[in-house]
């Protein structure tokens, strides 16, 4: 199973507003688009997707040929599923603390 990494990532944050204008003015983040509860951020080829969350957990993004036997793979390694968004988009949380979001094309 072939995972490739996208240039995606989310995270959570517990201060939205506070944290907008420090990505935003001191690690100089270009603002794509923003809501009340979450705003894409463009630096370079990255995106980062932050949403206002008291979870506070960061997502990295995989691009997967076939998210069926993705998910095979991943649950037999201990990995659970935590949100599914459709058939080809689904969150995962590994064993380890790390939670991603693997999609397919």
């Amino acid at each position: 199973m072939k995972f490739e990494f996208s240039p995606h990532i989310a995270f959570q944050v517990k201060d939205y507003d506070k944290a907008k204008k420090f990505y935003e003015e001191v690690l100089g983040m270009e603002t794509v688009k923003t809501s009340e509860k979450e705003t894409h951020f463009k630096k370079g080829d990255m995106n980062f997707y932050m949403e206002n969350s008291d979870s506070g957990f960061t997502f990295f993004e995989f691009k997967a040929e076939d998210i069926k036997a993705a998910k095979e793979v991943l649950e037999k390694e201990g990995c659970k599923v935590t949100q599914v968004y459709s058939d080809k988009s689904i969150m995962f949380a590994d064993p380890y603390g790390m939670r991603f979001h693997v999609w397919e094309d």
